[in-house]
């Protein structure tokens, strides 16, 4: 089996070179690509959120009458919930154009795009971990509540 490894960003950079060749246009397309990707999952998350929220917002108040387990799990949840929907907001789904800043060589401003892509991805995973977390707790109060415990 072939093993891969993480490139650094200069390396990536390099790789890109050695597939899309040296056309800087080509180059860029690609990591505005990679820019809309996260973007769309980005969005796909939040839709998830809102959801919760929107179910919350009907069925919410009855759960939280059921008891004290049940609101602390609710309260728990939405709070994760909506930590993730702010570090997607702050993260992923910043606006910045990728023309909007330029390093001292067109090389360099690619190495900036391909680390902002990085530190974006990593939120990106950063809000899924807490998203789950937060459904989790959601789920228990729902649990709690259907159960009568």
């Amino acid at each position: 089996m072939i093993k891969l490894r993480m490139l650094a960003p200069k390396e990536e950079l390099e790789y890109l070179k050695e597939i899309h060749g040296e056309g800087y246009s080509r180059l860029f397309s690609v990591l505005i690509g990679h820019f809309e990707v996260l973007q769309n999952r980005a969005q796909m998350l939040l839709s998830l959120i809102a959801i919760c929220l929107t179910i919350t917002g009907f069925s919410g108040p009855q759960i939280a009458k059921s008891g004290v387990a049940a609101q602390s799990l609710l309260g728990f949840g939405l709070s994760f919930v909506l930590l993730a929907a702010l570090i997607l907001v702050m993260g992923p789904l910043q606006m910045r154009w990728g023309t909007q800043r330029r390093a001292d060589t067109v090389d360099n401003s690619l190495v900036a795009l391909i680390e902002r892509r990085n530190a974006r991805t990593r939120k990106y995973h950063v809000a899924s971990v807490v998203l789950v977390v937060g459904l989790a707790g959601y789920m228990g109060s729902l649990l709690t509540f259907i159960l009568g415990l």
